[in-house]
């Protein structure tokens, strides 16, 4: 939903462009190590993991622990 400044109407359908400022992230990033889990395959480097499949690997890999 876009609100319109008070005193300002268009005509019903017109085409509205939005702009806004891009988030911005305060402070400086984590230098932490990260855990990433090692996924056997018969070509390294040609499974392609998203965040939600990498989790899944290691929530699977937490549970036979």
């Amino acid at each position: 939903m876009i609100v319109l400044q008070p005193g300002i109407q268009l005509p019903e359908g017109a085409a509205v462009t939005v702009h806004f400022p891009a988030r911005t992230t305060s402070g400086t990033p984590s230098k932490g190590r990260v855990q990433i889990p090692l996924v056997a395959s018969d070509k390294p480097g040609s499974v392609m993991l998203t965040g939600e499949r990498i989790a899944e690997i290691l929530d699977e890999d937490d549970a036979s622990s």
